[in-house]
């Protein structure tokens, strides 16, 4: 099997491991009693971004069959349609955000960074809606007789996914929107053209870093 083969799918295990970390380790940084920022989904939109629709369906893909083989998803399993739908379907939909990675592609070549951040947008907003749909389905089918006496399932299941799907979202947004993210890999590119899909590896990767030892470090 050929080098070019192989990093794929050694990136796949790695980042959906980081995101099954930072999912373990760390504490969403609350912005108010509605939203909460978690940067968890950022590795599979990394992964995606570099590799493309399959990689990064992948990625989700193991990442929550890291979550029910270990346990953490028990609180979240009520049936074995509800379990699929949630901790495979729905990871798994996050990298529907590698649509995006031919334009990408093209606008990180062409050296236009606010395309590349629209782009970079897109694909987020496509991933985290995609998720966030089949909890909000799962939520109406199996999670509805949670609801508040009176409150209407469809409501109570928006209300509980809507404030995740926030939060996640523009955490990753941030991340990707870090200044020092896409300026210094469309340098790089245009200077040594190297493989395109460096980009956006070590600032977001660095930034990830960081938040799981800030939050483990708080924790402690």
């Amino acid at each position: 099997m050929s080098k070019t083969n192989i990093r794929p799918m050694i990136e796949v295990a790695l980042f959906a491991t980081i995101a099954y970390i930072l999912d373990l380790v760390t504490q969403p940084m609350s912005l108010g009693p509605w939203i909460s920022l978690s940067f968890k989904m950022v590795p599979i939109f990394l992964l995606s971004f570099r590799w493309g629709l399959k990689a990064g369906a992948m990625g989700g893909l193991i990442w929550g069959l890291l979550q029910v083989v270990t346990g953490q998803a028990a609180g979240g399993w009520l049936t074995l349609t509800q379990g699929f739908l949630e901790y495979f379907v729905a990871f798994s939909l996050i990298g529907i955000s590698g649509v995006v990675k031919p334009a990408l592609d093209k606008a990180i070549k062409q050296g236009n960074k606010v395309k590349s951040l629209m782009v970079i947008t897109e694909g987020i907003l496509l991933g985290s809606f995609a998720r966030y749909l089949i909890h909000f389905i799962a939520g109406v089918i199996f999670w509805g007789s949670y609801a508040p006496k009176g409150q209407s399932p469809y409501l109570y299941s928006f209300i509980v996914n809507s404030s995740s799907f926030l939060g996640e979202t523009l955490a990753s947004l941030i991340v990707f929107f870090d200044p020092t993210t896409i300026p210094r890999q469309v340098t790089k590119i245009r200077k040594n053209k190297r493989n395109h899909r460096t980009v956006l590896i070590d600032s977001p990767m660095v930034f990830l870093v960081f938040i799981t030892y800030y939050d483990t470090k708080s924790d402690g």
